[in-house]
């Protein structure tokens, strides 16, 4: 009986994998990641956004999660003014762009030009995780060069 209850549970797995018209994160490609955060960002699912983040956001997201809607911590993730630029961009992430050794992705521009940008940090084993949010012109944003400085 358990061995048919895991084979029904690992169907309905693979069912609803071929029924997602989500493609899978890359986690290896900076572009990818910061991709997926804002698609979960712009549907405020704190969940997806939990394995994209560095350790510090990821304590910001957890605490977000248990809290909820309308709470600070949700709050400090969700600014509106953040939210509405996000979504007038409607998912789009130009880049990356490199600043030493950090991958740098634009996802939004403000009325006065600005770059809303996402900063991603790449582990040891290859993967980029999302580490800090910052503005920009876009001058300096494009100035940043679109390759990454070679591993010594």
């Amino acid at each position: 009986m358990a061995e048919g209850l895991r084979r029904l549970l690992a169907l309905g797995v693979l069912a609803l994998a071929a029924c997602s018209n989500e493609t899978p994160v890359n986690m290896k490609d900076p572009a990818s990641v910061a991709g997926k955060f804002v698609a979960a960002y712009n549907v405020r699912d704190l969940a997806r956004m939990l394995p994209l983040a560095d350790q510090v956001n990821l304590d910001a997201v957890k605490e977000a999660l248990t809290h909820g809607p309308g709470s600070e911590p949700y709050n400090s993730i969700f600014d509106p003014e953040m939210a509405a630029l996000m979504a007038r961009e409607g998912g789009k992430v130009t880049g990356p762009r490199y600043e030493r050794r950090d991958a740098i992705v634009s996802v939004g521009k403000s009325e006065q030009g600005d770059i809303y940008t996402i900063e991603l940090g790449e582990r040891e084993d290859g993967e980029w995780l999302i580490e800090a949010f910052s503005m920009m012109p876009e001058t300096d944003f494009l100035e940043l060069p679109d390759k990454p400085p070679s591993k010594r």
